[in-house]
């Protein structure tokens, strides 16, 4: 066999030599390498495999979020909506007493004005009949040529008043 190395250009010492080193490379490199280096493989693996269920659960809670964003942003678009119609309702009934209220105020005007209007159209009455009252007397006087007793004076007066009155009446009511 040696021979058969031999012819074939191997040198069974260097092969042993060879074989030798070879093994105690791989000792070596098994001892300090391959174990350091599978145990860094092996953590780099379960890194990337934490990562990768990290993800998986970042994005199914995103998508959680999403929906529940999704469901308040509703929420909150009726209550908005439910605000809304309540406001516009309580400003509708506002709008309704404030009407009411102005209607009501703008009646008491009317009757003030009104109970105003009557008390100086009396006193207006009362001057008027008083002034003619003066006039009667100072031209009865004067037709007279003498002055005129308190009894002739009512007596004239209520005669005059009375056609007045009448005339008032036909004047503001003309059917009669």
């Amino acid at each position: 066999m040696q021979e058969l190395l031999n012819n074939l250009g191997i040198n069974g010492k260097l092969l042993f030599a060879q074989a030798v080193n070879f093994l105690l490379v791989l000792w070596l490199l098994n001892r300090f390498v391959f174990k350091r280096l599978l145990t860094f493989l092996e953590e780099r693996r379960e890194r990337i495999q934490k990562g990768i269920e990290l993800s998986d659960r970042a994005t199914k809670e995103m998508e959680r979020v999403r929906e529940a964003r999704g469901r308040e942003l509703e929420q909150a678009r009726y209550e908005a909506t439910e605000i809304l119609s309540g406001a516009r309702a309580s400003a509708l009934q506002k709008e309704k007493e404030l009407q009411a209220a102005a209607k009501e105020k703008a009646g008491e005007i009317i009757h003030r004005a009104q109970t105003q209007g009557e008390r100086e159209r009396a006193d207006a009455v009362l001057r008027a009949k008083e002034d003619i009252r003066r006039m009667t007397v100072r031209a009865t006087e004067k037709i007279l040529g003498r002055s005129v007793n308190d009894k002739d004076n009512e007596k004239m007066l209520d005669e005059v008043l009375e056609y007045l009155d009448e005339e008032y009446a036909r004047v503001k009511n003309p059917a009669l």
